[in-house]
């Protein structure tokens, strides 16, 4: 958990795709509509450029050359008990005083990354299952969790869309990305193709788990069409 201090500064309007609804109610009234489900994670996929058709009206021209999209990565701490040190995007889990879903998503990615969300775009893909044991300690006795997982495309007001011609190491470089360090030690923006080299054994930026990498390509994949 972060002890990082909440968002306090003006509140920014979020937009919400009509697609999306389902997702603005709180936990209690989601996984009362999700039966067999006791807890709820949420990651982001958050990229530069944002898309174009949101924030500029700008063509470019025949010479321009189109700026290939950056995911954000999170490196997480070396002393976390689950996978020290990997990669990984912002996310977490949903708590039951947000007051809805996406609501905590926003949450989760301002205390990672200091970053705050302006708008959902899109959902990516399905959601993820798993359970876990865990201690049940009014019966003294485990109990079986089972959990579910989605991940969305989101923006931010810090990350705006570019034209071509941009320095882009350097506006990537200098974007305020402000990570807590007793959840993440590292911050880096990946193109497609090092998404797919980290994942690879012996790179040196290995993320977390094959479906989370899964869900990173297919989201680039996404913002191709």
């Amino acid at each position: 958990m972060s002890t990082r201090p909440a968002l306090t500064t003006k509140p920014i309007s979020i937009h919400i795709p009509p697609t999306l609804q389902s997702f603005t109610v709180p936990l209690s009234s989601f996984l009362a509509m999700n039966a067999g489900y006791d807890r709820l994670v949420c990651s982001a996929l958050i990229f530069s450029p944002a898309t174009c058709q949101h924030y500029c009206h700008h063509q470019p021209h025949e010479h321009e050359t189109k700026t290939p999209s950056h995911l954000l990565l999170l490196r997480r701490s070396s002393t976390d008990t689950a996978f020290p040190s990997l990669w990984e995007i912002p996310g977490g889990s949903i708590d039951e005083e947000d007051p809805t879903i996406l609501h905590g998503l926003a949450r989760e990615v301002f205390e990672e990354t200091g970053l705050r969300l302006t708008r959902f775009v899109r959902l990516v893909g399905e959601a993820v299952e798993w359970t876990t044991t865990e201690e049940d300690v009014a019966v003294k006795k485990s109990k079986t969790v089972k959990w579910m997982k989605h991940s969305f495309e989101i923006e931010v007001s810090e990350v705006g869309a570019l034209k071509g011609g941009v320095d882009v190491e350097g506006y990537l470089r200098a974007l305020p990305v402000d990570i807590d360090p007793e959840e993440h030690q590292d911050h880096v923006w990946v193109t497609e193709e090092e998404v797919r080299g980290f994942y690879e054994e012996g790179v040196g930026r290995e993320i977390v788990s094959k479906e989370q990498a899964g869900k990173m390509l297919e989201a680039f994949e996404m913002r191709r069409h």
